[in-house]
C-alpha cells in the first residue's frame, strides 16, 4: 500500500496552512536548503492548465503549488496571456490578508493543544512516540511544544516546516504571488473560501482521524523527502496523471474522509460557485487552486464543469484536448 503524503498534501491542497506557516509553532523560520530533496532541482515549471467555456465566458484553471522555490520560474507565456487577460481572478481563500495569521494562530492556540495533562507521547506506543521526539529534533522544532499537540497540529506543523526546510517559501507560491499581482493590477479578486472554513476542515477531523493522519506521517516519514520531490516534479511538469496517483490516490484509499473533506466537498463547492459565476457574467475569467483539484476523474474541478456541459479542454499544450479531466 502507498502511503499519505503530508507534506505534499499541503503544497497541492490547502493554501492558509502555509501562508500563515509562523503560526504553527515556530518563528518566522531560517531557509535552509537541502540539495538531497529534489534529486534534479527543477528550474523551470509548466504547471497544468485547462481552459472551460460557455457561448460568453471563458475561465482558465491552473493548478498550483502553494509553497515553491523562489527562484523557480513557473510564469510562461500561457500563464501570463491567461491572468493578463482576465476580468476576474478566482483563489481558494485570502491567505495574504493581513488578519490571516492571527486568525490562524487564534484556532491553533484555542483548537490546536490537548487538555493539560494530556500528551501525544501518552497517545502513542513507545516506538511512535521516539519517532516523534526524533522528527521534532530533526526539524529543529521543540518537542515539548509539539507533545503537548492535538494530532491534527502536530501532523501540519511538522509538514509544513518540512516544507519551508528544503528551501521552499509560501511567499513564492504560485497562488501569493498571483493574488498580490492581480490586486495590485485592481482586477476583481475572489475566493471560493474563508480562512475559516480551511482550518475547519482538520478542527472538525474525527479524534481517530487525525490521530491516524499522524500517525501515518510519523511512520513513514523516512520518505516523505522522495514523495514530496515526485509531487514537485509532477506538478513542474504537468504530469496530472503523477499527481492524481501520488495525491489523490493516496488520500481515498488511506483516509477517505480526510479526502472527501478535502477534495471531493470542496471541488462540488467550487464548481457550483464558478458555474453560477460564469452563467451570470460574461468574460475572461482565472482560476488559481491547488494541483489536486484540478486531476483525476469524476470529482475533478474540471469534470464537474464538463457535467455541467461546458467545453472543457487542456490549456497550453499540443494538442489542446490532451489528458482530458474525464476517462
Amino acid at each position: 500500500m502507498k502511503f499519505l503524503r503530508p507534506a505534499a498534501a499541503l503544497a497541492v491542497s490547502l493554501s492558509a496552512f502555509l501562508a500563515a506557516a509562523p503560526a504553527f509553532g515556530q518563528a518566522e523560520p531560517e531557509i535552509v536548503a537541502a540539495p538531497d530533496v529534489l534529486t534534479e532541482p527543477v528550474e523551470i515549471a509548466t504547471p497544468a492548465m485547462w481552459r472551460v467555456a460557455d457561448e460568453d465566458s471563458e475561465a482558465i484553471l491552473i493548478g498550483t503549488f502553494h509553497i515553491l522555490p523562489p527562484s523557480l520560474e513557473w510564469r510562461n507565456d500561457a500563464v501570463s496571456a491567461a491572468f493578463d487577460n482576465a476580468e476576474v481572478v478566482w483563489f481558494e481563500v485570502d491567505a495574504n490578508a493581513p488578519d490571516a495569521q492571527s486568525k490562524t494562530l487564534n484556532t491553533v492556540m484555542t483548537q490546536g493543544f490537548n487538555p493539560q495533562g494530556v500528551t501525544l507521547s501518552n497517545m502513542l506506543n513507545q516506538s511512535d512516540a521516539q519517532q516523534l521526539r526524533e522528527i521534532a529534533g530533526e526539524l529543529q522544532l521543540p518537542f515539548a511544544a509539539i507533545d503537548t499537540m492535538r494530532p491534527w497540529n502536530a501532523f501540519l506543523t511538522l509538514s509544513v516546516q518540512f516544507i519551508i526546510n528544503q528551501g521552499f517559501q509560501p511567499g513564492a507560491g504560485v497562488d501569493s504571488v498571483l493574488l498580490a499581482d492581480a490586486k495590485a493590477a485592481g482586477k476583481d479578486v475572489r475566493f471560493f473560501e474563508t480562512i475559516e472554513e480551511q482550518l475547519a476542515f482538520f478542527t472538525g477531523l474525527s479524534p481517530e482521524v487525525e490521530k491516524e493522519l499522524l500517525l501515518i506521517t510519523i511512520r513513514d516519514w523516512d520518505k516523505q523527502a522522495a514523495a514530496f520531490d515526485d509531487l514537485f516534479t509532477a506538478w513542474a511538469t504537468g504530469d496530472v496523471d503523477v499527481i492524481d496517483v501520488n495525491m489523490n490516490e493516496d488520500m481515498r484509499e488511506q483516509a477517505p474522509e480526510v479526502y472527501d473533506r478535502l477534495i471531493v466537498e470542496r471541488n462540488a463547492a467550487w464548481a457550483e460557485a464558478l458555474d453560477a459565476a460564469l452563467k451570470q457574467e460574461s468574460g475572461a475569467v482565472f482560476v488559481a487552486v491547488g494541483a489536486a483539484h484540478l486531476v483525476g476523474g469524476e470529482f475533478s474541478v474540471p469534470a464537474l464543469m464538463k457535467a455541467k456541459d461546458y467545453e472543457v479542454s487542456r490549456y497550453g499544450v499540443e494538442p489542446a484536448n490532451d489528458n482530458e479531466p474525464v476517462e
